[in-house]
């Protein structure tokens, strides 16, 4: 594995992400006032769950003048057909200036029983749907634990990646090591309004993010 070498201080285009763990965080946020640039929230997870607060953040964080993004997490026992039919039934149309569909795969994406010869070749499949049906290339959240043991596919570092390391020098993961990453989720104790967040940081300045944005 290989280190990252980008100099994160000097990088300013951050954000959190939310769900339902944080109340009515998102009321509280003030763009006047509030340092960040983007807002994520959860949408939805395996082939029934809903965020009971994303229909208010979604709406709201757009309201408020953030850039926002909708994220799934991923379950391997689940059809990747339904998740993605899930996902888009409840988020809707995704505009220009949204995230494109971000995708959380992780530990607990991994069902117990589950055939681990399927979960690549499924992750791609919802992956390559989800970019059929919205237009737009994915998203990819996840860790290196899970990534070195998981992602092993080349395929992969065809997506953008979110990083998840509370390190403070960034270690990549095998099949992006040749790319790099797009946002790092640098921790999990970032505090804002008396409220705990993730902490998320855009690997560029305001004109790489906005183009990240129209390109993806």
């Amino acid at each position: 594995m290989s280190t990252n070498t980008t100099e994160s201080n000097n990088l300013s285009v951050y954000g959190i992400d939310i769900s339902k763990y944080q109340g009515n965080e998102i009321n509280q946020l003030n763009k006047q006032t509030d340092p960040l640039t983007f807002v994520i929230c959860k949408a939805t997870e395996g082939v029934t769950y809903t965020d009971p607060d994303f229909s208010t953040n979604w709406s709201t964080i757009h309201s408020k003048g953030y850039v926002r993004g909708a994220y799934h997490f991923y379950h391997c026992d689940d059809s990747p057909e339904q998740q993605v039919e899930h996902y888009l039934t409840v988020i809707g149309t995704l505009s220009a200036t949204d995230f494109p569909p971000i995708v959380d795969f992780e530990e607990l994406s991994i069902d117990q029983g589950i055939n681990k010869a399927s979960i690549q070749p499924n992750l791609l499949q919802f992956l390559t749907l989800l970019e059929q049906k919205t237009g737009r290339k994915p998203l990819l959240y996840t860790d290196n634990n899970t990534a070195n043991t998981y992602l092993t596919d080349t395929a992969f570092a065809n997506y953008n990646l979110w990083i998840a390391d509370y390190n403070s020098t960034l270690t990549l993961p095998t099949v992006w090591e040749s790319k790099t990453w797009t946002f790092w989720q640098k921790t999990e104790n970032y505090s804002l309004h008396e409220n705990t967040n993730d902490y998320d940081l855009f690997n560029g300045d305001n004109a790489a993010f906005i183009k990240f944005i129209q390109s993806s």
